[in-house]
């Protein structure tokens, strides 16, 4: 039986989607276009009519689930985003909950796997994602989920430690500028810098910030 929203061989209209099959479709178009992602410089050089060719459907079909090719790439930012949230938030409850540097610290290796076990879905985030022209009526970027992330952290640990909250907003922008600012570097010089030089760099920021590691 033909999928929902292929082409067949003389061309026929998308037939119509059973129950559930239209969100999967919807995600396999969010899918494709972020493999695509993977080769290119940025989204410019992606076109919806390769986004449909790699997921399998007519260029038609992908207008059914985004308006047009801006929708769909802050439709994948946005989950990506979310996703990222959500692993560091996990991460962070599954520490033991009378370890708040436990806590505060797996936060940190979630967000910083990201970027050596991904590196595509860092890119999408932080070199792709803020270049894109943002969806009218935009009222708060995504990324502003991945700061309160790192506040709520923050405060957690200063909070528990005895430490008050003063202060803690700055901390948090520091810490997620400094993570980012080594991650970085690490992409850039990866011949003078391996996995055990990128740990020390972070414990630095660490014993900078919080005077432990």
């Amino acid at each position: 039986m033909q999928r929902p929203g292929v082409v067949d061989s003389v061309g026929a209209g998308r037939v119509p989607n059973r129950w559930g099959e239209g969100q999967r479709l919807r995600q396999e178009i969010l899918d494709a276009a972020g493999r695509l992602l993977r080769d290119v410089d940025g989204p410019e050089r992606v076109s919806l009519r390769a986004i449909a060719r790699e997921a399998g459907i007519s260029a038609g079909a992908v207008y059914s689930h985004f308006k047009d090719k801006n929708d769909l790439m802050w439709t994948l930012l946005d989950g990506a985003y979310t996703a990222l949230s959500e692993q560091m938030c996990a991460a962070r409850d599954a520490a033991p909950a009378d370890d708040p540097w436990a806590g505060l610290r797996a936060t940190v290796d979630s967000y910083c796997e990201l970027a050596t076990g991904a590196p595509h879905r860092y890119d999408l985030l932080f070199r792709i994602g803020p270049g894109l022209p943002p969806p009218q009526g935009l009222q708060q970027h995504p990324m502003a989920r991945l700061l309160d992330v790192w506040r709520e952290t923050v405060v957690a640990y200063l909070t528990a430690t005895g430490h008050g909250s003063d202060g803690a907003d700055l901390t948090a922008k520091l810490l997620w500028s400094g993570l980012h600012g080594q991650l970085g570097l690490w992409r850039n010089v990866s011949p003078l810098a391996d996995d055990v030089v990128l740990e020390d760099l972070r414990d630095g920021i660490l014993r900078a910030l919080f005077g432990r590691d």
